[in-house]
């Protein structure tokens, strides 16, 4: 039964939600309320006891509760953020199916011919989020978010084909018996061209950074955490239940490595050559991704926990950029097509929040993102020079990038700032006087959001070692890992 409350109970609340969409504090604080709840049900439930429901396998492992607890944690502060952030009408019971879908992947992994459904469903119920206008919005979607919602629509669709295509294989894979019927081979490369496009690994990536351009930051900001590291962990799970796909492709896997770590540097140049923000932050996550599927593609121990640290680190450092990225492009009394260059002056703590969640995605110290990269350079290191190089080169261009977006648009001079009142000259009057801008302050509930995903961020940073156990003691327990090669 607790499986059961763990799925229907935020579908449950993101349908009543959406019957009261209209009362935009109330549903604030009831779907933060439900989140907690959610968060609080996870802790609690007992791991490793599978059951069997309607002829499906439900179980919850230790790495599962993991994602399930950190979902709806980082899913609250998000909503909370959106009481003075601009989002869409139906973001908040958007979020809460989608955290439902999740939680019915995550304890549905024995069965992948259903997660397959599942992942393709969520992505159909997330472009309603890309889509979706504020309260009263005046005006249409635009077109250039219309076709950001379609790519990403069609995409989705084509993965959840090639995986349930692959696990078709799989499933008829008889080795000895008609040995010319399919390869483990033929279904390695469905299965990680779907992941691929799932997370938006090069060459499958042009959705993301169309979408962090063209989308509310808090949509990208949910699609990217949660559906896209449950993502991750099916492909752990695929791993798992198909060792085969791991035992009899030491060629593919060693190509697999390769393209993560070529698909990290293309993705950190992208990054680098970009004039658009939005889109340098779509392209830093592209790189991450680069880097999630090196460590998997290792398929040993450290490398595996690596990819699985950094998809932790992503589910902290993504929505902070997307919070900070729009508490920056709030209006200041500039003309909206205004050059502003001197964004951390004019909002300090959303300005920081950017450098930190991007030194985070990079994997500086000491944020979070350091502990799992030095996991992944080091499994570098075993294997190649050569992957190494790649690695610290597509770092390095990735620093790069978030350098050029500090100097273009985060630490130029102030402009354009209040000037002190000018006291009146005889002969004149107060309409003689330039206009005085008065700028707001940053909005006290996203300062606070902003400061607890930084403190999270460096809570890890500075103390991996709780998460890296937990993780580890997981891994161990994997039969297709290879140890510490």
């Amino acid at each position: 039964m607790s499986y059961v409350l763990l799925i229907t109970f935020p579908l449950a609340l993101g349908a009543s939600c959406f019957l009261i969409r209209k009362e935009a504090q109330l549903v604030v604080g009831v779907s933060v309320a439900a989140l907690i709840a959610q968060l609080a049900l996870v802790l609690v439930m007992p791991v490793d006891q599978p059951v069997r429901l309607l002829g499906l396998t439900l179980n919850l492992d230790p790495l599962g509760r993991l994602f399930l607890a950190g979902f709806p944690a980082v899913t609250a502060l998000m909503v909370l953020a959106t009481r003075s952030l601009p989002h869409g009408e139906h973001f908040v019971s958007i979020a809460l199916i989608i955290i439902g879908f999740a939680s019915a992947i995550v304890v549905l992994l024995q069965e992948p011919f259903v997660v397959a459904l599942l992942l393709v469903s969520a992505g159909l119920l997330s472009v309603l989020a890309i889509v979706d206008l504020p309260t009263g919005a005046p005006t249409l979607v635009e077109p250039k978010v219309i076709a950001s919602a379609l790519k990403y629509l069609v995409l989705m669709a084509f993965a959840g084909a090639l995986a349930y295509m692959g696990f078709v294989l799989i499933n008829i894979y008889r080795p000895g018996i008609v040995p010319d019927q399919t390869t483990p081979k033929l279904v390695l490369a469905f299965i990680v061209v779907a992941f691929g496009i799932r997370i938006a690994l090069v060459p499958f990536h042009s959705w993301l950074p169309d979408l962090v351009e063209d989308a509310s930051p808090m949509a990208s900001a949910l699609i990217i955490v949660v559906l896209n590291t449950t993502g991750l962990l099916f492909l752990i799970s695929v791993f798992q239940f198909f060792p085969t796909l791991v035992a009899e492709n030491e060629r593919g896997l060693q190509l697999l490595t390769w393209s993560g770590a070529l698909a990290a540097l293309i993705g950190a140049l992208l990054a680098l050559v970009q004039n658009c923000p939005r889109r340098t932050i779509g392209y830093l996550v592209v790189y991450n991704a680069g880097m999630i599927l090196f460590g998997l593609a290792t398929a040993t121990s450290i490398g595996l926990a690596g990819a699985v640290f950094e998809a932790f680190n992503q589910m902290l450092a993504v929505p902070l950029l997307m919070v900070s990225l729009a508490l920056l492009e709030q209006p200041d009394g500039r003309p909206p097509k205004a050059m502003r260059r001197d964004m951390l002056w004019r909002w300090p703590v959303a300005g920081s929040g950017l450098l930190g969640s991007g030194a985070a995605l990079i994997g500086l110290p000491p944020l979070s993102g350091f502990a799992s990269k030095m996991l992944l350079y080091e499994v570098a290191a075993r294997n190649s020079a050569l992957l190494s190089a790649l690695l610290i080169g597509a770092t390095a261009l990735a620093l790069l990038a978030l350098a050029r977006l500090a100097r273009d648009w985060l630490i130029g001079a102030p402009e354009d700032q209040p000037a002190p009142e000018t006291p009146l000259v005889l002969g004149t009057t107060e309409l003689d006087l330039p206009p005085q801008r008065h700028l707001a302050p940053e909005p006290f509930i996203a300062v606070l959001v902003v400061l607890a995903f930084l403190g999270g961020s460096l809570a890890i940073g500075l103390y991996p070692q709780p998460l890296f156990e937990t993780i580890a003691d997981v891994i161990r327990g994997l039969t297709f890992v290879k140890g510490e090669g």
